[in-house]
């Protein structure tokens, strides 16, 4: 046991107390010591498995997975630093060398390995190498739910300061770019051009190089006495070089770990042998390794100029031992939790409880289409369920939903909320986003090109929130059709040729196009996107700021509670944030649900019904501009899929295609009949009649045939007509409508 006296670090209970140093606030352990404890530790450590028969078996874990691993031809031994924190063994003392001293402990442990692949593997007579290989030793754990394992903690990136050099550490974070491997020689052979003596020079991992020597001794003395080598006389024989990949990564805080106004950092990763080609950008990272310090690859002193002295300034990066890769969320359940959330699935409300968990805090009346919004918000977050062809299609699971309405209708609030709430989310702006911020982008290094992943890439696995959505340049919004659709961003750029994934949802929030929502004008009009990209969104809502009286009363007294803290139980719905949050995760990794013959029945009379239904419009001159396709039959079976999935229901069942279909209703299909409801069915006689005389002063205005620009056709009825504003547009409006007029470039009408 490890115990402070003092400034000194003693080892009591040892036997080796003669081989081990002990200094001022550190201890040393022999290099021999420390590999007889480490091959006796792989040799002799039992591991209580599961079996079928008798329940638990002790096996020995390491020597075992040793053995099978280098009989397959694969030369690396993992071990768990969990196995090795056990007080008073010799798995302590092991641990606490690597944890305090790991470049100097590391290569004793793989020259033990080499040891006992010699002593445990080779056999006569095997198609085994005769000679140890280099075997990589790699070093994993059990993160608890506490976020720690053992004696050590997962640190942020930013908190790796001048202290964790050359220690070990565990850092979490998002794969960004990962540049292609390359090889670098662990072994150099060197030969002198003038004597032919071989010398070999060992090569530390990392960034670190080799130093060739500038003399030679003249040791070959086979071929005589002979005059003194010249200076540089070595050259590198290739052949007899030993080689192994690498490669480096740039790993990037997670979003969570940002400060606001901060900006996110980053570190470099060194991967090495069986690490390569582990991770893809996008990915989350956890990694164990050595935060290592090398010389500035700019060199120099930090003066300049011909200055003697070594460079202080240190390129710090982490020399990979371990790592964990995850494609979704990083949320641990335990098993409680899971207990729990069995119980709250049974739960008959438990869609009302998702429901009113949805951004608590902001008011919705009766009948308000809120309540729409955080109902299509709760599916897109648990989403559909990936599908995989036997072609090897690929169909998407994740709910795009789009938010067009007024400003002040609470669309940013839903953006951030969902930010919180799902386990992977990255928040964007529009203006702030460009199609290289948003999908990826080739950045020029000093050995060539390289690949970073933008915000769909980041949030693989999650969702992204896209705010301002109308005021991004339309080859930008262009960018992201592959990536919301197929949800891969194919690259082809700087000799890069690739294809990445995106398997995400998207919540994006816009305004009209002048603004606000003018009831006067087509749908279709004041919706500046293009139907390629409004055929990608499953649900659309229209947030109007209605002006009702009753209903602004009530607005304004919860808004007025909200400030003054009087509504505390409406910051918190039914389910807290960080349990909606686990139930989200937990319900993703459980459940896949997928369509009943009955329920596949439902869905399949109701589309074609809506299919005729647009058919018939769009013959009347009626289209909406909000196309119907087999993208929202695809959209309403996501939907079924996702309500099912909050209840752990493995399948869809009629119930569950009906509310799809009537969220589908109340988003969408409102959305592009909205248009439809200017008529003269809702206006009294007076305005009526205010509205025939309108329409006579335009007849009389414009003869058959006639050309007048719109915007002048209603000035000169509301000054010369003397007609107000809004029935002068509702005039021309309905005129337009019934074919009276045509419209033509620059706002020209030509009546018919």
């Amino acid at each position: 046991m490890f115990q402070d006296d003092g400034a000194i670090r003693v080892i009591e209970g040892q036997e080796d107390l003669a081989n081990v140093v002990v200094g001022e606030g550190q201890y040393e352990v022999e290099p021999d010591v420390l590999a007889a404890k480490f091959k006796k530790f792989v040799r002799e450590f039992k591991y209580n498995a599961p079996d079928v028969g008798s329940g638990h078996i002790l096996t020995m874990k390491y020597r075992d997975q040793f053995q099978n691993n280098c009989e397959q031809g694969y030369y690396y031994l993992e071990i768990n630093l969990n196995d090795l924190d056990v007080p008073d063994s010799d798995g302590e003392v092991l641990a606490h060398c690597l944890k305090q001293k790991p470049s100097a402990y590391l290569p004793v442990c793989e020259r033990s390995l080499q040891e006992l692949y010699m002593e445990m593997v080779k056999k006569d007579g095997d198609n085994l190498p005769t000679k140890a290989p280099n075997i990589q030793l790699m070093l994993t754990y059990d993160i608890d739910l506490d976020g720690s394992f053992g004696t050590m903690k997962p640190l942020k990136i930013r908190q790796l300061t001048s202290d964790q050099v050359e220690k070990l550490v565990v850092i979490q974070g998002i794969v960004v770019s990962a540049k292609k491997s390359r090889h670098k020689a662990r072994k150099v052979c060197l030969r002198c051009s003038n004597c032919e003596a071989y010398r070999e020079i060992f090569v530390g991992s990392g960034f670190t190089a080799a130093h060739i020597p500038a003399a030679c001794d003249g040791s070959n003395l086979a071929r005589g006495p002979m005059e003194k080598c010249p200076s540089n006389p070595f050259v590198i024989v290739d052949d007899l070089c030993e080689y192994a990949d690498e490669q480096v990564l740039k790993l990037q805080e997670l979003p969570d770990h940002v400060p606001v106004g901060e900006m996110p950092r980053h570190v470099d990763l060194c991967v090495s042998q069986y690490l390569v080609d582990k991770a893809s950008p996008g990915a989350r990272l956890t990694a164990i390794g050595v935060y290592a310090a090398t010389e500035h690859s700019t060199g120099g002193s930090m003066g300049g100029g011909r200055s003697k002295g070594t460079d202080t300034v240190k390129y710090s990066y982490l020399q990979v031992l371990g790592a964990q890769v995850s494609q979704g969320s990083s949320v641990e359940i335990s098993a409680e939790d899971e207990e729990k959330f069995e119980q709250l699935a049974r739960d008959p409300n438990i869609r009302e409880k998702v429901y009113k968990s949805i951004a608590p805090a902001i008011c919705a009346s009766d009948k308000d289409v809120i309540d729409e919004v955080k109902k299509a918000v709760a599916c897109m977050l648990f989403g559909g369920s990936r599908k995989l062809l036997p072609d090897g299609t690929r169909m998407r699971g994740d709910v795009n939903v789009l938010l067009l309405g007024d400003p002040g209708t609470a669309k940013s609030q839903f953006l951030k909320f969902s930010e919180k709430a799902a386990p992977v989310a990255v928040y964007t702006s529009g203006k702030g986003s460009s199609a290289a911020g948003l999908t990826a982008a080739i950045v020029r290094e000093q050995d060539g090109f390289a690949l970073e992943g933008g915000a769909m890439v980041l949030a693989d696995g999650g969702i992204v929130c896209i705010d301002e959505f109308d005021k991004m340049d339309v080859k930008d919004r262009v960018a992201i059709h592959e990536a919301m659709e197929q949800q891969t961003i194919s690259i082809a750029k700087a000799g890069i040729t690739t294809m990445l994934n995106t398997r995400c949802s998207v919540l994006a929030a816009a305004n009209p196009r002048f603004g606000t929502y003018d009831d006067l004008t087509n749908t279709a009009d004041q919706m500046d996107f293009e139907t390629t990209i409004l055929s990608r969104f499953d649900m659309m809502f229209l947030v109007k700021d209605v002006r009702d009286p009753d209903r602004d009363y009530n607005l304004a007294m919860h808004m007025a509670s909200l400030h003054k803290g009087e509504v505390m139980e409406d910051r918190e719905g039914p389910l807290p944030i960080l349990e909606l949050r686990k139930y989200l995760s937990y319900c993703r990794r459980r459940c896949a649900p997928r369509l009943t013959p009955e329920a596949g029945e439902v869905l399949k009379n109701h589309y074609v019904s809506i299919r005729a239904k647009m058919k018939q419009e769009k013959e009347t001159g009626k289209d909406s501009g909000i196309p119907i396709t087999v993208r929202q039959l695809e959209a309403i079976i996501r939907i079924s899929e996702s309500l099912a999935k909050m209840e752990l229901c493995e399948d869809v069942n009629i119930g569950h295609v009906e509310e799809a279909l009537r969220l589908f209703t109340v988003s969408t299909l409102d959305s592009a009949n909205r248009d439809r409801g200017v008529g003269v069915d809702t206006l009294t006689e007076e305005e009526k009649t205010e509205l025939h005389k309108a329409e006579e002063q335009i007849r009389r205005r414009v003869q058959r045939g006639g050309r007048i620009n719109r915007y002048q056709l209603e000035s000169w009825l509301v000054s010369a007509g003397g007609i107000d504003e809004r029935t002068a547009r509702r005039a021309i409006y309905l005129m337009l409508m019934r074919q009276e007029f045509l419209e033509r470039a620059n706002a020209t009408l030509q009546r018919v």
